[in-house]
């Protein structure tokens, strides 16, 4: 069914059909054909009532809660229970209001919330139905099913193996981000994760994005080191932007986590993606996905992107396009301001040496013979950093507390790690008082400085967390 919310914006409850055709298509109810987002009419959505442009912040949610036992394979990030998923949601939610134009004089644009839930993951073993639970914290929820097929992927090696690439019980529902090509009733679209943090308003590249020529955009020209002209591609080739584009269809940083000594392959970050939605930029994205050739050893197009997390899927179609396609559609932005980790700067081999610098562009000999330093990017400047990525840190509702140590190395992961979880729960504190609903005692023993009072003494590594109260 439908209704209308504030702004005479129409909120939709239920499922549509694929055949969207054109760009300009009204939004109506139809009869459900297939489970894939509604494209409502762009005039209801593109700006609210007093002219801004509203963005829309994108979490895909394709799969159920990984047991204490699967922490081994999937780190300590994502949410494991119907409590830690609400308080997710709804402090992701927080640190976007507080950037946005909602907010008096922190931003020109407003924002939706949009979550797309796989079909198959609306209960999680008999729990909370995360459709109603996330339209209470103020979500549009569409819930779809992936967008492609493995049995319609052409490829012999990629339709056998990209359904077990990421995680066999996950197949291909991981590709729902996709849909945040085809949501065309906003201007922006933001892949998000449930770990992402949003530390400031990213108003700049917001402007940037939408009003054509980058090069002369005043963010662009107040901040060259937040943009990245070097790309290093797997034949060993560095390619540098000497102008940067005037129409840009996709902005992201590097992913460089999951890098080895044995492998420097990597590709785009999927915690922070501005897209500029199109019907047909999507449909050309699914054709390039199914009519490919990967080869097993070389991945697309025997080009080198292959062997990395992801690499079969929406990061790896992703890093392809934008990298042999369209290169010069994308920009590239500086991973320590939006995708800051706090990770250590380089991959030690076995010799134990520090000059294997994540970023494989940096692997040079300065003039006197000495390497190269790496980026670190935990010295970026704190008031610089506009997206925090809780993967390397630990999300804070696993109240992770890391003890100072005698190691040089490590001491500045901890330190910013430590304020990054601070502000965390500092933004909680504020939501619990001006949310009655979700008000718990705030009065846990567990490091109070750092976890402001939810999270109690008991775990090895970490707190007991104390979730907010059920919303209702």
């Amino acid at each position: 069914y439908w209704q209308h919310d504030k702004y005479g914006r129409v909120k939709k409850y239920g499922f549509v059909g694929a055949n969207n055709s054109t760009e300009e298509e009204a939004a109506a109810p139809v009869v459900r054909r297939d489970w894939t987002p509604v494209t409502r009419n762009s005039t209801m959505v593109t700006t609210n009532k007093d002219g801004l442009i509203v963005v829309g912040y994108i979490l895909p949610i394709y799969s159920c809660y990984k047991l204490r036992e699967q922490k081994k394979n999937y780190g300590l990030t994502d949410p494991e229970t119907d409590r830690e998923f609400q308080d997710a949601a709804v402090m992701l939610k927080a640190s976007i209001h507080r950037n946005s134009a909602r907010v008096p004089g922190k931003s020109q644009f407003d924002y939706e919330m949009v979550a797309l839930i796989h079909r198959t993951v609306e209960n999680c073993a008999g729990g909370a139905n995360r459709t109603r639970l996330l339209e209470k914290i103020g979500y549009r929820v569409e819930v779809v099913r992936e967008p492609v097929h493995a049995r319609n992927i052409k490829n012999d090696y990629l339709r056998n193996n990209a359904p077990k690439s990421i995680d066999a019980r996950i197949g291909m529902r991981e590709m729902i981000r996709l849909y945040a090509f085809k949501m065309i009733d906003y201007r922006i679209t933001v892949l998000m994760e449930p770990t992402t943090w949003l530390m400031r308003p990213p108003d700049g590249i917001y402007d940037a994005f939408l009003n054509g020529d980058v090069e002369t955009n005043p963010w662009a020209i107040n901040h060259p080191k937040h943009i990245v002209r070097d790309t290093f591609y797997p034949n060993g080739t560095v390619l540098t932007q000497h102008t940067l584009p005037k129409k840009v269809e996709i902005m992201f940083s590097r992913d460089y986590s999951a890098l080895s000594h044995k492998s420097w392959t990597t590709g785009l970050s999927l915690a922070f993606v501005l897209i500029k939605p199109s019907v047909k930029l999507y449909r050309k994205l699914l054709n390039v996905y199914q009519s490919i050739n990967y080869d097993p050893i070389h991945g697309w197009d025997s080009k080198g992107y292959a062997h990395y997390s992801g690499s079969m899927q929406t990061k790896g179609l992703l890093t392809y396009y934008y990298s042999e396609l369209q290169p010069n559609a994308k920009l590239e932005l500086h991973r320590c301001v939006y995708n800051n980790l706090a990770d250590i700067p380089f991959v030690a081999d076995k010799s134990g040496s520090r000059d294997n610098c994540r970023d494989v562009k940096e692997h040079k000999t300065l003039p006197d013979g000495s390497p190269m330093p790496c980026t670190d990017c935990r010295l970026q400047m704190y008031d610089e950093i506009v997206v925090v990525n809780f993967a390397i840190c630990r999300s804070p509702w696993t109240c992770p507390y890391m003890k100072t140590v005698k190691v040089p190395l490590l001491r500045p992961t901890i330190e910013l790690c430590r304020r990054f979880h601070e502000d965390w729960f500092a933004l909680r504190q504020q939501v619990e008082q001006q949310q009655t609903n979700t008000t718990t005692s705030a009065n846990g023993k567990f490091h109070p400085e750092i976890f402001h009072g939810y999270c109690q003494p008991g775990l090895v590594g970490g707190g007991a967390y104390v979730t907010m109260n059920r919303i209702n």
